[in-house]
């Protein structure tokens, strides 16, 4: 069995975690929002933002699944009252991932080159929630913007 290298993307054509990786593979956006836990400054892709917004967004049903299927309660994981394993893991997570997702939010707003404070948006109820999640989808600037960090 060969292998052809030129088939596979090397890690080595990855722009710096400071520039917007588009397209950015699964793996390639949880590990850039890893490594970029409290990274406000950049810009950030498409990809890199909504690949872990994803897997957030998904873990609490992920842990109500497993609970289901080890235990045989089947119920919707309520975290305004921890009162077991599964309710505490589903905190513990939000809060370790709270940081990174404020700071991938603002990074991709970056990259639409607008200034992270629109993430405040998010405050008014409904139409903010709506118009934030339109500013996040939107396509980056291409080429340099005012948010690229200095090399």
């Amino acid at each position: 069995m060969t292998s052809d290298a030129t088939s596979r993307p090397s890690r080595l054509a990855e722009p710096p975690l400071t520039q917007p990786f588009e397209g950015a593979s699964f793996p390639a956006a949880i590990r850039r929002f890893l490594q970029n836990y409290a990274t406000f400054r950049g810009r950030g892709s498409r990809s890199e933002f909504w690949w872990p917004t994803l897997v957030i967004l998904l873990f609490p049903y992920a842990v109500m699944a497993i609970n289901g299927l080890v235990t045989g309660e089947w119920r919707l994981i309520d975290t305004r009252v921890v009162q077991d394993v599964p309710e505490a893991v589903v905190v513990l997570f939000s809060l370790v991932t709270l940081l990174p997702l404020l700071a991938v939010t603002w990074r991709r707003l970056h990259d639409t080159n607008r200034t992270g404070a629109w993430f405040f948006l998010v405050f008014l109820p409904i139409i903010g929630w709506i118009a934030l999640a339109i500013l996040l989808a939107m396509k980056g600037v291409p080429g340099a913007n005012r948010f690229d960090v200095a090399r």
